[in-house]
């Protein structure tokens, strides 16, 4: 009785349903097809109920969510952000590291903004904020314990910022925790509002592609409202041609797309003029 109220109950349907809902994305089928067997083993009396508190604790994200990530990746935006540093210098700078994974962009954008306060006059006070819906993968960032994959030729040129952060012993790569004095880490589910605001840089880099596209306004608006007015959103590259949005306004600078955020008149003019 129980193998036939299970095969009714966790199905890959209903698992693909559940991470639609609460995730926002379309998981891959051998995925779902994992989660599905470890279901069966660990909970064998599963019904709706216990499948959505596993959802909901982010326990499933472990299965159903892609976690790659790696230092410098997509080294155009790290260029990108140098070029404009300047324009933060002795002011406070927050930014925001949107499905960082297990935190090698975060620790990335805190190794080139201490590269650049240990050249200029007038130091950035910043802050990073990085989160990601898969609680294992934020305990490895907390920790800032790596394998080489981690450092690749995508991204090579600005490795020696993160050099001296690093201990490597066999396999392993460990980030000197001094290099998180600046960054937070947590986790978040993006079908949320960010529990923060104001932040002047958003990086939301190759995890767009991973929602439906009935979900994916709602995800540009949540991290649309997190920016203050002409923030900057940063996507992947092969994922800013996919976003638009009311409140954003796609750019341009060498080749780098970007959006930045509306000034609020200049929202309200559009949708006075949208309403008239």
């Amino acid at each position: 009785m129980i193998t036939a109220k299970m095969s009714s109950i966790i199905t890959t349907d209903s698992i693909s349903q559940a991470a639609e809902n609460w995730f926002g994305i379309k998981a891959d089928p051998a995925d779902i097809e994992k989660m599905r067997l470890w279901l069966k083993q660990n909970y064998p009396d599963c019904n709706p109920e216990i499948l959505e508190s596993i959802f909901l604790s982010g326990e499933a994200a472990a299965f159903l969510t892609v976690n790659e990530t790696y230092f410098f990746r997509e080294t155009a935006h790290f260029t990108f952000l140098c070029e404009i540093l300047s324009n933060f210098e002795g002011s406070p700078l927050r930014i925001c590291s949107a499905a960082v994974a297990s935190g090698c962009e975060a620790y990335s954008l805190a190794a080139m903004i201490e590269a650049y306060n240990r050249s200029c006059e007038k130091p950035i006070i910043y802050h990073i904020d990085a989160f990601d819906i898969n609680p294992k993968v934020i305990e490895t960032a907390c920790q800032g314990i790596y394998s080489h994959r981690t450092l690749r030729e995508d991204g090579s040129i600005f490795h020696h910022l993160i050099e001296p952060y690093l201990k490597k012993t066999g396999e392993q790569v460990f980030v000197d925790l001094e290099l998180r004095n600046n960054i937070s880490f947590f986790v978040h589910n993006l079908m949320k509002e960010l529990p923060s605001k104001g932040y002047d840089i958003v990086f939301f880099r190759n995890a767009f592609i991973y929602f439906t596209a009935r979900h994916r306004e709602r995800i540009l608006s949540n991290l649309s409202a997190s920016l203050k007015d002409e923030g900057i959103l940063i996507m992947g590259v092969s994922e800013t041609a996919q976003a638009e949005h009311t409140d954003l306004i796609a750019k341009n600078r060498n080749d780098v797309f970007y959006f930045q955020k509306k000034p609020s008149m200049i929202k309200s003019n559009i949708y006075y003029l949208e309403e008239k």
